[in-house]
């Protein structure tokens, strides 16, 4: 789906360039699971034991620059060992129904 190649493009120089395919997995899941709550909300949190990667995803609020589509910002932080990194990230709904990040 288009949220899950939107999440692997931005996390291109993060320690996600490190992930394996399940830490992918276990990322996308989170990110499709905060946007399908509340937009504002606690974070979600996914670890990989096997690997040391890990990461939070929390909803930060709606994104009114887009209107009148629904968008959403998350604050998605990764680690791989002892790489870090975050950021807010905005999220629209599609004409198909499906998010994606906004350009």
């Amino acid at each position: 789906p288009a949220v899950q190649a939107a999440v692997l493009l931005f996390l291109k120089n993060s320690p996600a360039a490190k992930f394996n395919a399940t830490d992918f997995k276990l990322m996308r899941t989170t990110v499709e699971k905060a946007l399908a709550g509340p937009p504002e909300g606690p974070a979600l949190e996914w670890k990989n034991e096997k690997s040391g990667a890990a990461g939070t995803v929390t909803p930060a609020g709606a994104d009114e620059s887009a209107s009148p589509r629904k968008c959403r910002k998350l604050r998605i932080a990764n680690s791989y060992k002892l790489i870090k990194d975050e950021g807010v990230y905005v999220f629209c709904m599609g004409n198909t129904g499906k998010w994606a990040l906004k350009p």
